[in-house]
């Protein structure tokens, strides 16, 4: 039996238990590192872009997944479809941003980085049949440039056979997944505003999509 990834470490105040900014993480920051443990090549990770669905007419709080593809000359491909193979582990990176100490209320202070981060973990179901993957494709353009999908509907249908033949789609019912969001919440309120004033007037872009974040999550 192989062995599988376990959670991240989430203090309570830095959780994020809400699915929908899960889900809008996902959709904001698409490219996420997909983390298997191969049992030909061991620990193994690639970059994926992917997208996330649930049933139609699910609520908020019912059975979501992830999907994508891989080329099919990769050999984490092959992985995917191994009958040995446990649960993965999806990574999804946000915004983060240095934070000085210079924002806080005493010199006895040092630096930190806050961050935004999802993992998700849940078992590989492959899609590698031609209907399957041209479904797949079309959702996948949808989420990025819906405008290319009558492109894609009018290249030769060899081309797009060939196309789909590269590639090997899949799917990942989410079996559990954690957002952690690290934003100085165990900083006084005065030294969060002042890390805020920070990003939002002189910090870089990174850290204006901190803040963005900052305010979306902030009481109303």
């Amino acid at each position: 039996m192989w062995p599988t990834f376990s959670g991240m470490y989430t203090p309570k105040h830095f959780d994020l238990p809400d699915l929908s900014h899960a889900r809008l993480m996902v959709q904001e920051h698409p490219l996420a590192t997909l983390m298997l443990i191969d049992p030909v090549h061991g620990l193994s990770a690639t970059p994926v872009p992917m997208i996330w669905g649930a049933p139609a007419g699910a609520s908020a709080d019912e059975g979501w997944w992830l999907e994508g593809h891989l080329a099919r000359a990769n050999p984490h491909a092959a992985a995917l479809a191994s009958a040995e193979l446990g649960e993965v582990l999806v990574q999804f990176n946000g915004p983060g941003a240095y934070i000085s100490p210079s924002h806080y209320d005493t010199a006895l202070s040092v630096p930190t980085w806050n961050y935004l981060t999802l993992q998700v973990h849940g078992r590989v179901q492959v899609v590698d049949d031609e209907a399957g993957k041209d479904a797949l494709l079309k959702r996948l353009i949808a989420t990025q440039e819906p405008d290319y999908a009558a492109q894609w509907r009018g290249l030769p249908e060899d081309f797009q056979r060939r196309m789909l033949g590269a590639i090997v789609g899949f799917r990942i019912p989410v079996a559990r997944w954690t957002m952690k969001a690290k934003l100085s919440q165990n900083r006084s309120p005065a030294e969060r505003e002042r890390i805020l004033a920070h990003q939002e007037h002189h910090g870089s872009l990174e850290e204006q999509l901190l803040a963005r974040w900052v305010r979306e999550l902030s009481p109303r």
